[in-house]
């Protein structure tokens, strides 16, 4: 951590009602507060911002960032001089950039405010940068427009996660990931690979909209719950602190936010951060947190061993989906009744009734040889198979849609 004080301010909004919100009116008190409190707002150079777009879904339903805030930062922005302002980040699921930014409606906010979108994912726009200090990589590759820009901003969206239990500023640096090397390392190491991201490209201005936050299974099936305010600061990690407190999270299941502070990225005790506007706990609301059980949960046999994040996140954010989508009674309808394996060791004592009730899917480089070389079970390689694992699943089960969440 810096010598520089951590600072997060925050602002309500004049209005429960989410239509009537003076969008850039929020952001301006915000850039206001700011510069109060001594941290330099730019009025020159180029800007680029780095929102929440993890899916095609509206602000409004808690999963993305509000692109009215963006665009009203942009227009701020400009009119204190900034000559260029670059907007990019990247979808979650290997969901195409495009697509996910015309459906929350940040593409057309993101040009009518004057500034560029820019795909992230396009390797023409990426860049590598050494991490020479690195324990997981010792070189990656960054958007170059976020690592040229005079000013990076990060503007993430508070809500629950299934893994980290929350998500704000901290974590919305993994869009900045390659893809590939995303899905490579969404395991117990991701964490510290965003923290030393945060150090190599580290952010000037932090922002994040909890005007609609996202309780229950969040990321990208979070319900909404209406806060209606707006954080900014200069930490990423202060920002994920006061953000626990808004949701009535404790900070100790902050595994982001911990990692990056003890990576020394920014400030997580509340008695060193300075709170600039009302008191987070005047506040807060008591969010539902993601359920994270997956046995008996969804119509299948679930065969669990020693289980890292990447499998368990890529297979259970599908199956919410399908349970959403009725998917599951179709699968159920069409192959009878599935079986998952997943975990370096996982067993099955009910291995040869399993067998007969359905397809058998062993889920990852990780279960045990004989049930992955078995013929008679489906075979999902990889570590972690990511978006594998719903494809061969949907395509083995007879069912051609449910794939919207990809």
């Amino acid at each position: 951590m810096s010598d520089r004080q951590a600072v997060v301010s925050i602002v309500k909004s004049d209005t429960a009602e989410y239509s009537k919100t003076d969008f850039r009116d929020m952001v301006q008190r915000s850039l206001k507060n700011l510069e109060q409190a001594g941290i330099p707002v730019p009025s020159a150079g180029t800007v680029f911002v780095k929102p929440n777009q993890v899916i095609g879904a509206p602000a409004a339903e808690s999963i993305t960032t509000e692109p009215r805030l963006v665009s009203g930062l942009i227009g701020l922005l400009k009119e204190r001089g900034v000559q260029k302002v670059y907007v990019g980040d990247s979808s979650a699921g290997f969901i195409r950039m495009q697509d996910s930014w015309v459906q929350t409606g940040m593409d057309s906010a993101v040009r009518e405010a004057g500034a560029s979108i820019v795909n992230i994912d396009d390797e023409r726009e990426r860049t590598s940068i050494e991490l020479s200090e690195g324990d997981i990589v010792r070189s990656l590759t960054v958007p170059r427009k976020a690592l040229e820009a005079d000013c990076l901003v990060n503007f993430a969206k508070l809500k629950t996660h299934r893994v980290g239990s929350m998500t704000c500023c901290v974590k919305n640096w993994v869009g900045f990931l390659s893809q590939k090397l995303r899905l490579e390392h969404h395991q117990t190491r991701l964490p510290k690979l965003v923290a030393e991201l945060h150090r190599a490209l580290p952010e000037h201005l932090c922002f994040a909209d909890a005007l609609i936050v996202g309780e229950g299974d969040g990321p990208d099936l979070s319900r909404p719950r209406f806060l209606g305010a707006l954080m900014a600061g200069n930490d990423p990690v202060a920002m994920d602190s006061v953000g626990a407190d808004l949701l009535n999270i404790h900070r100790g299941d902050l595994t982001f936010a911990w990692t990056a502070h003890l990576e020394g990225v920014g400030e997580i005790e509340r008695n060193r951060i300075r709170v600039v506007g009302p008191s987070p706990e005047t506040l807060a609301v008591e969010v539902e947190k993601p359920v994270e059980v997956l046995y008996n949960r969804f119509p299948c046999n679930v065969q669990l061993g020693g289980l890292c994040e990447g499998c368990f996140a890529w297979f259970m954010g599908p199956a919410l989906f399908w349970e959403r989508d009725g998917i599951w009674e179709r699968i159920n309808s069409n192959v009878g009744r599935p079986t998952f394996m997943l975990g370096f060791n996982a067993v099955d004592p009910n291995y040869e009734k399993h067998i007969e009730e359905g397809p058998y899917f062993v889920v990852g480089d990780c279960p045990p040889a004989r049930f992955r070389e078995d013929p008679r079970t489906v075979y999902i390689p990889g570590c972690c198979p990511g978006p594998a694992i719903p494809e061969i699943v949907l395509r083995t089960c007879k069912i051609t849609e449910g794939k919207e969440w990809k």
